[in-house]
């Protein structure tokens, strides 16, 4: 993560008076998809929040660095199908992404660029996480507990990619929309994928809070409700993340000795 976020900063750190500069900030919603969440859940929605630097190559092109932070959670309580499985989790993100933009209008603040286009975005991006449960009033991390007698890096990669709009205001400032979505190459963001581990061996190793963490169709029926290798989750489709933002943004270099039209 801390790489990408270098590289980002070094390719912005080369605007000239062509190849303007622009630090912004975004806020917006945020959601999930995985295995405690197989379709969009409405009630998982949570807030989400960045800054930006934006180096415009050219009237078509543009490069992004962006910083991120936002929570997403799932439940299976959500989802009548899952229920009885019972597990659930939130867990906060930080992001970095390096994002290359395709304007598909001749965008920029001269004369014959125009002040609006909409826009497509890919990049890559890393970012941390740690998911959590809340048990009798408290939480937990559950990668401490191994709920899958699996050890997982709390480290990801992940791909940017979707579409927006925006709008200059002047040749100074301008703000955005967009739709993005994150494709991961981990399965744990909700610490869900593989199997059920034997319970009596999690209970002789950590006690009743490791035996409910890891099955907790005890809460609802009093005793484990999965043998051990029941599926738990799904590991051949990885864990996505989403979210709808709105941006404001300012140029570092407005001035120009002649009019330019392009």
């Amino acid at each position: 993560m801390k790489k990408i976020l270098y590289l980002g900063l070094v390719l912005l750190s080369f605007s000239s008076n062509a190849q303007k500069t622009e630090l912004g900030f975004q806020a917006g919603l945020c959601n999930y998809w995985g295995d405690l969440a197989p379709s969009l859940s409405y009630k998982e929605t949570h807030p989400m929040g960045g800054l930006f630097a934006r180096l415009n190559l050219n009237h078509t092109w543009a490069i992004r660095a962006e910083l991120n932070h936002f929570t997403i959670s799932g439940k299976d309580a959500n989802f009548d199908f899952n229920k009885n499985r019972n597990l659930s989790f939130q867990t906060q993100i930080n992001e970095a992404a390096l994002i290359f933009e395709f304007n598909y209008l001749k965008y920029g603040p001269y004369v014959l660029h125009e002040n609006f286009t909409s826009y497509l975005f890919l990049g890559v991006g890393g970012f941390s996480f740690n998911p959590q449960a809340y048990l009798n009033g408290a939480w937990y991390n559950l990668s401490d507990y191994k709920t899958e007698n699996v050890a997982y890096k709390k480290l990801g990669v992940s791909v940017p990619f979707g579409i927006g709009v925006k709008y200059m205001f002047n040749k100074r400032f301008a703000c955005e929309a967009q739709l993005g979505f994150r494709k991961t190459y981990t399965d744990y963001l909700d610490d869900v994928s593989t199997v059920y581990p034997d319970i009596a061996s999690r209970f002789s190793d950590g006690g009743q809070i490791t035996a409910t963490l890891t099955d907790r169709s005890i809460e609802l029926y009093g005793t484990p409700q999965f043998k051990d290798g029941y599926k738990r989750g799904d590991p051949g489709h990885k864990d996505w993340f989403m979210n709808l933002s709105f941006g404001f943004s300012m140029r570092l270099h407005t001035k120009s000795k002649c009019a330019r039209f392009f």
